[in-house]
């Protein structure tokens, strides 16, 4: 989660906060060139992060559970009406998207789905076939495994990507050539410039991240979700996310990791 707060930045910032599709494709060869100047991640961190934290909760639920609508920050269940103004980037403001103005704290809703999800869009539905991590395909330890996992998905779909996979055999191939020795796209690890390290979250922001991360562990951990493999994959994920998260934290709290003022962020600071 906490990647993904930087990257995600840092995307935004390749295509220009590019609000629509046509605007976003302007800038595609600018993706994964440079890194933006702290300043700016900075200013987008402070107006944006502690909202981005429920959205990557949010994101998660929504294909897990095959594109229920759902609340954005009481994850509760809402009405179509309510998540189409969801789905308007910008055009609300978190107080006018206040599920209990818009929704109503005593109405029963209904569960309603995402027609993308299931309207027969999406080849049977939105639901995962496997879960993947892009640091682990990124790995050079864990990174074979992974491309192995994306391809048996592949190849256990005969009727259709199945029959056009690779043979077995060129699968480490594959994989050492995009990404060890670098032939494909250009990827976050083209980027130049700053490094992880140098990018900072408050105390209340760390605190956030776990808060979301522990909300999604329990759930996808719980009797209802443990007997399917996409969850526990989830769940095995995230608590290595939760793990490192809790380290950062422990060094901004022992002062072992020094936050510079203006990162001392939040209405708890």
């Amino acid at each position: 989660i906490r990647r993904s707060m930087v990257e995600y930045h840092d995307i935004l910032w390749d295509i220009g906060y590019a609000k629509t599709w046509e605007e976003a494709t302007l800038n595609l060869d600018r993706l994964y060139s440079e890194r933006p100047p702290l300043s700016d991640f900075e200013e987008w961190r402070d107006l944006r992060v502690l909202d981005e934290v429920y959205w990557y909760g949010w994101f998660i639920d929504y294909w897990m559970e095959g594109g229920l609508m759902r609340d954005v920050f009481t994850h509760n269940i809402t009405t179509p009406e309510h998540w189409y103004m969801i789905m308007i980037p910008g055009a609300y403001s978190r107080e006018e998207l206040d599920y209990d103005l818009v929704v109503g704290p005593d109405t029963v809703v209904t569960p309603s789905y995402d027609p993308h999800c299931t309207s027969g869009e999406v080849t049977e539905g939105c639901k995962p076939k496997a879960v993947i991590s892009a640091e682990k395909l990124r790995d050079y330890t864990e990174g074979p495994a992974e491309t192995a996992a994306i391809a048996n998905v592949l190849l256990n779909d005969y009727d259709g990507m199945g029959q056009y996979v690779i043979a077995q055999e060129a699968w480490d191939c594959i994989w050492r050539e995009l990404i060890q020795n670098g032939k494909g796209q250009k990827t976050v690890y083209d980027r130049v410039g700053l490094t992880e390290s140098d990018y900072s979250f408050s105390e209340e922001m760390l605190e956030e991240m776990i808060h979301e991360l522990n909300r999604l562990i329990d759930k996808y951990g719980s009797d209802v979700w443990n007997d399917k493999p996409t969850a526990n994959r989830i769940v095995e994920l995230l608590v290595e996310h939760r793990a490192a998260i809790q380290i950062e934290l422990d060094e901004v709290n022992s002062g072992s990791r020094l936050l510079r003022d203006i990162d001392f962020l939040g209405p708890k600071e």
